[in-house]
């Protein structure tokens, strides 16, 4: 019997990106089935279906869905891999060298601008994916490259504070190698497939970030903190040779990226006033949630500004033809959950990240060593999660109920978590490698799982938009996370020392000498166990750090409850098998 030719089933530009629709009959195009494919398909035409037999496009693809042959697809994904590695170990490396950079530059009473100034620079970087559909995915994975090293070139000979702190923001641009990575892996991967991808992607993040906070401690030690920086430029100028020779990838049909259109015409469609406003957003955030006022009403000064902020960019981005945050996007249910949940989650990871350590010093005494052996489960249980998860989409070609119940799990370990280390329980062994096990797992499979549910919620155009507000909503989620756990932590640590010292204190103790131990024991927590501590202190502090710490997993269950929900808002729809969906 013959076949009848295929037949391009027409529709509408930006169809349907308000709406979610899905449905798995076979033999139709359906609503989800969206413009802007690879190949011989144009913007204006969706899915092709035969006539009798009801095959489509997805099914004759020479590649098996995939935009590239595999062994093209492999040379191109290892160097992506390598750049993940690397901007993952770079944003981990300052974690162990904080103090001895700040000793250095005699710079101790701003050490917290090294930290904001890269965090500043990160979340600047990350929505800015969209950029890569005017200029090119190679470019801007060249431009964030050598940004990158030269920002790591000026910490290693950096003579002052401002220097470094310069460094260190130039140096954030690597951030923008994880978003454009995942860009360019879902251009090649099929969304059915994209999950194992990003697991595997996720593994080298992992790895990344546990050899930055080992190996910087390692480097400093030997040779100076400033040879852990100098060690990134050779790799920074080797990774922008191999992406300039062995790098390429073709035209996709939505980019602006070709020979016809000219370096000032790709300039006009960048969103400028969306950058300045994203950015100016951004540090009026970092600064109400890093700086702690003194004066109520500067604060809410600082509060209204955002305010008028966030209102501008909604205006400027809802008319913008190329915005870097299209806002029709956030009205779509699926990609508003899934970007809440990327928040919420980030929060109560970052949460969990920073406290859990200090309850192992602080309370049980736990050594440095012996809390970094309590961490490496979470390594490879993450790494794992990730890639079931995305093996599980694969198999099933579903993922809201199994995203669902997950990061209920999830919500469930943060509650086990604040069972096992309230105030005058001590957990076992076992239960000290385990206890943040569940809500990271949870964590990393709603990372991979949420990228998919985005993806496959929009049109094919609006890949790099949404992938970009991932990465956004995850980094400003760490850093409220960070931000507010901190405010909570240091606040309640205050209180309850003053409180149970005081109410405690023998009669010798003057006022003096009172104010004394609780300024000791806030601002040192080394101070709690040593023989400077008075012995009658020494369990009130403990237990005013444990509390404090309890405080601070309260937060995060309250944000992973708030996650949970987001996931809820999501739809189902389909994972196409081929990039020609």
């Amino acid at each position: 019997m013959s076949t009848s030719p295929l037949v391009p089933v027409k529709s509408p530009p930006y169809a349907d990106v308000m709406d979610d629709a899905s449905t798995s009959l076979p033999g139709f195009v359906t609503e989800e089935i969206l413009e802007g494919s690879y190949g011989a398909l144009n913007n204006t035409e969706r899915t092709t279906v035969s006539a009798e037999t009801g095959t489509s496009s997805e099914d004759n693809d020479p590649n098996d869905g995939y935009l590239l042959p595999f062994n093209q697809t492999v040379a191109v994904l290892i160097p992506l891999y390598l750049l993940i590695f690397l901007a993952a170990l770079d944003s981990t490396i300052l974690s162990t060298l904080l103090t001895d950079i700040a000793s250095s530059l005699n710079a101790m009473p701003y050490i917290s601008w090294i930290a904001t100034s890269y965090l500043f620079s990160t979340s600047i970087v990350q929505p800015l994916g969209k950029l890569s559909d005017i200029f090119g995915r190679k470019t801007s994975l060249l431009v964030c490259i050598f940004v990158f090293t030269i920002g790591c070139l000026q910490c290693a000979t950096a003579g002052s504070v401002g220097g470094f702190v310069s460094g260190r923001f130039l140096s954030g641009f690597g951030a923008g190698l994880n978003s454009l990575s995942s860009i360019i892996t879902s251009d090649l991967i099929p969304l059915r497939d994209r999950g194992v991808y990003q697991g595997l992607g996720n593994i080298f993040f992992c790895l990344g970030s546990a050899v930055g906070g080992t190996c910087g401690g390692w480097i400093s030690q030997n040779w100076g903190w400033r040879a852990a920086f100098w060690c990134q430029v050779p790799i920074g100028v080797l990774s922008f040779v191999v992406i300039v020779v062995y790098f390429n990838l073709p035209i996709l049909p939505h980019e602006v990226g070709n020979e016809n259109v000219t370096m000032s015409e790709k300039f006009k469609k960048v969103d400028i006033g969306g950058i300045s406003l994203i950015a100016f957003n951004l540090l009026v955030l970092i600064t109400m949630t890093s700086t702690s006022f003194d004066n109520v009403l500067f604060y809410w000064g600082l509060f209204a500004l955002l305010v008028i902020g966030v209102y501008a960019l909604y205006k400027v981005e809802d008319r913008h033809s190329f915005a870097i945050i299209p806002v029709e996007l956030m009205k779509n249910r699926s990609v508003l959950g899934s970007s809440l949940a990327n928040w919420f989650g980030s929060m109560y990871a970052f949460i969990l990240t920073y406290y859990i350590p200090v309850y192992f010093t602080t309370v049980l005494d736990i050594p440095s060593e012996g809390v970094g052996l309590r961490l490496i489960p979470n390594i490879f249980a993450t790494s794992l999660s990730s890639i079931l998860s995305g093996y599980y989409m694969k198999w099933s070609g579903k993922y809201l109920r199994f995203s669902i119940i997950i990061n209920a799990i999830g919500m469930h370990g943060i509650v086990l978590l604040l069972f096992l280390t309230r105030s005058g329980e001590t957990p076992n062994i076992f239960e000290q490698y385990t206890l943040s096990l569940l809500p990271m797992i949870a964590y990393v499979s709603m990372l991979t799982v949420t990228l998919l549910s985005l993806i496959a919620a929009v049109p094919f155009e609006f890949q790099s938009s949404v992938t970009s507000i991932q990465y956004a909503f995850r980094s400003i989620g760490s850093t409220l996370g960070t931000s507010f756990s901190s405010y909570l932590f240091t606040k309640s640590l205050s209180h309850y020392l003053t409180s149970k010292l005081t109410s405690n204190r023998p009669a010798d103790v003057t006022d003096e000498m009172l104010q004394t131990i609780i300024h000791a024991a806030s601002h040192d927590a080394t101070y709690i166990r040593s023989k400077d501590a008075p012995s009658w202190a020494t369990k009130l502090m403990i237990e005013s750090y444990n509390i404090s710490v309890s405080y601070t997993f309260v937060l995060a269950l309250v944000t992973s409850v708030l996650g949970l929900l987001a996931i809820c808002a999501i739809k189902e729809n389909k994972l196409h098998t081929s990039v020609k969906r």
